[in-house]
């Protein structure tokens, strides 16, 4: 179990030098690849045993209990990630998450806000110190560009 664990670090610093994912998507793939480790280890298994079947039977189980399809969708998601890595780096010979069913999701449109409230929120910061400006800047880029905010943040001053 310890080298699986190991093996879901080296995965996750791959991730994030690779994809710059965000500090919390790694923590969220963290924690499902770990509850998965320890859900195949209770059935005798690890990352090098486990087969598409034995997967399927997780996410069938997760479902089952009541976790919602979204949830189930990131862990599926993570799980592919994981074992799409370790083919690629050759710690397994095939993947077994190739060909796993993903759950259904509900369509969730996006709240929009009045032209009122969008008025109100680029209002808001005052401007008298370079901070307050700053502020103020990001929110006009936010709302002109539909960037997330986590994107903003997290860009580069080049």
């Amino acid at each position: 179990m310890k080298q699986d664990l190991a093996r879901i670090e080296q995965f996750l610093d791959a991730l994030w030098l690779e994809k710059n994912l965000a500090e919390n998507t790694l923590n969220a793939y963290r924690r499902d690849l770990s509850m998965m480790v320890e859900w195949l280890h209770h059935r005798g298994l690890t990352l090098a045993t486990a087969q598409s079947d034995d997967l399927q039977a997780l996410l069938a189980e997760r479902l089952e209990g009541g976790y919602k399809a979204t949830s189930s969708a990131r862990l599926l998601s993570a799980v592919r990630r994981l074992f799409q890595y370790l083919y690629r780096e050759k710690f397994r010979e095939d993947d077994p998450s190739a060909h796993l069913a993903s759950p259904k999701l509900p369509q969730r449109l996006p709240k929009d806000l009045s032209e009122a409230q969008v008025e109100r929120l680029l209002q808001a910061p005052l401007i008298d110190q370079p901070l307050e400006l700053r502020d103020k800047a990001m929110l006009e880029v936010l709302y002109a560009t539909g960037l997330r905010v986590s994107e903003l943040v997290g860009a580069d001053n080049e």
